[in-house]
């Protein structure tokens, strides 16, 4: 049976508990939360003169080519 020091060996344990703990969290990634949105950060720029014609056009032509629903009623009759 061996005389130990009881601090001597407290402090020893403490001290590669602590070097493990830092060898654990240096291997293991920092938590990200957010979810990756690409380049979806960045501000869209003022749409430039021509860009703005040619979606103008655009949405004129769509409109004009959006037909309403023609509902079709027979001549009416009259009854006596």
């Amino acid at each position: 049976m061996t005389l130990l020091d009881p601090q001597a060996v407290l402090a020893s344990v403490e001290a590669s508990a602590a070097t493990t703990e830092l060898a654990e969290e240096a291997a293991t990634p920092r938590p990200n939360y957010k979810v990756y949105r690409g380049n979806s950060r960045h501000k869209a720029k003022k749409l430039g003169v021509f860009r703005r014609w040619k979606l103008r056009r655009k949405a004129m032509r769509k409109r004009k080519h959006r037909s309403t629903p023609v509902i079709k009623v027979d001549k009416p009759t009259r009854n006596k």
